[in-house]
């Protein structure tokens, strides 16, 4: 559902420039040009000021909800001036109204494990949300406080002096490039720091942007990354922040057994357990060892298992069908947001483990709990019962960490010295004859 109902792309056709300059005047409130030569259709005052010193005569972007133009203040700064399709209310509304319907006729059926009309509902207060772009502006300004002491994590900033209206937004220019644009070092980086800028506010902060898709994420020429668009925002609570961070350190760590108890932390997996052996009978009880052995059996067999959350959302649509596993709204904004970067990342670089990227920031969340349960997980973690450290279980812990970036250089090795074996066997398969 949420991949269908991405909020922006930028290839859609674009709607009349007439009445995009017809709404460019009407929610400004301007009676004069829109720029010299240009006039939106029955201007009050052709022969007065113009908004702009220049615009652009087309969009330089179309999307499903509006576009864009490219203008040029009187001061000479130059500004992207977003203005939204005449008819997004009405066709979002009608979209949504008959998704709604036919989702609560299959949920009916007793399909699924979430309640799919409230996800669905959800993902319409986000899609209205960014319809109206002074809530985008709002959002924008805040996500970026938010990742301030990142250093390098941008916004482009409202215009002062040209207020967000409800259908326009107009902010400054950024001069960058997205990833079909960068080179493969440009975009490892850029995709880096993009996971990195993610999984901050997804642990630390609990702002997240939900929709980090290529279009809304772009490298500026000054070197720092810039998120689009900020409809589609997430809020986390505290203990699914700290559940989140657990999670990540568990799928590192093999610890399965502890997976398990995020997921429940999460609300994914209920409590108690469900589990059914037959796949059409009925729910009964369910151990969280077993379904830690169930996971930790799937994991080591599915390629990239600790390593691609892509690999661990099929283990778990898979184990569905047995494990009575639940989707709350956020559960699904979340994972959507995350299998989005992936799918970013795995363009640059097929290796790309998101887990490590996200590591130091699930630690710190880690050692700064804000709930009772995230401190006795904490305290249990490196003290004794007599509150002494267990400097051995660190040590352990950073042991086992080393041995599995050993085992990764290993596998590396073997898989170049493979290739070159065979690079070898066909270069002499194809030369003269003995």
């Amino acid at each position: 559902i949420c991949e269908e109902l991405k909020p922006l792309q930028t290839t859609n056709k674009p709607f009349d420039d007439a009445e995009a300059m017809r709404l460019l005047s009407e929610e400004l409130e301007w009676r004069g040009p829109i720029a010299p030569g240009v006039c939106a259709p029955e201007c009050a005052e052709p022969d007065g000021a113009p908004l702009f010193a220049s615009i652009s005569a087309s969009p330089i972007a179309s999307a499903s909800l509006g576009q864009v133009y490219k203008a040029t203040l009187h001061d000479g700064s130059e500004v992207a001036v977003k203005v939204q399709r005449p008819s997004a209310m009405r066709q979002v509304a009608t979209d949504f109204a008959v998704l709604t319907t036919v989702l609560y006729g299959i949920q009916s059926t007793g399909w699924g494990n979430g309640d799919l009309v409230e996800i669905t509902d959800i993902v319409a207060a986000g899609v209205f949300e960014e319809m109206d772009y002074r809530n985008e502006a709002v959002n924008a300004q805040r996500f970026e406080r938010s990742l301030d002491f990142l250093g390098y994590v941008s916004v482009p900033a409202a215009v002062p002096s040209l207020p967000p209206t409800p259908r326009v937004l107009v902010t400054e220019w950024v001069a960058g490039r997205h990833l079909s644009d960068l080179s493969r070092e440009e975009g490892t980086r850029m995709t880096n720091m993009a996971v990195d800028a993610v999984t901050a506010s997804l642990v630390l902060t609990g702002f997240v942007h939900a929709d980090p898709h290529e279009g809304n994420i772009m490298l500026g020429d000054d070197g720092r990354l810039y998120f689009l668009d900020f409809g589609l925002m997430s809020e986390v609570r505290a203990e699914i922040m700290e559940a989140f961070a657990y999670g990540i350190q568990c799928v590192l760590n093999k610890d399965w057994r502890g997976l398990v108890t995020a997921f429940v932390q999460t609300g994914f997996v209920g409590t108690p357990i469900e589990y059914r052996e037959d796949t059409t009978g009925e729910f009964g009880s369910g151990s969280p060892e077993a379904m830690a052995a169930e996971l930790e059996e799937r994991m080591e067999s599915v390629p990239g298992g600790t390593s691609r959350f892509g690999a661990l959302s099929t283990v778990l649509f898979d184990m569905g069908n047995q494990w009575r596993m639940y989707t709350p709204p956020y559960i699904i904004l979340l994972i959507r947001t995350f299998l989005t970067l992936e799918g970013i990342a795995g363009q640059v670089d097929p290796d790309f483990n998101i887990y490590e990227v996200a590591l130091p920031w699930a630690v710190q969340r880690a050692l700064s709990p804000s709930t009772p349960t995230a401190r006795r997980t904490l305290r249990s973690s490196v003290l004794t019962e007599a509150d002494s450290f267990q400097w051995d279980r660190v040590a352990a812990l950073v042991e086992q960490q080393r041995a599995e970036q050993r085992e990764a250089r290993d596998k590396a090795r073997t898989g170049a010295a493979k290739a070159a074996g065979a690079a070898g066997a066909a270069g002499g398969a194809d030369g003269p004859a003995p």
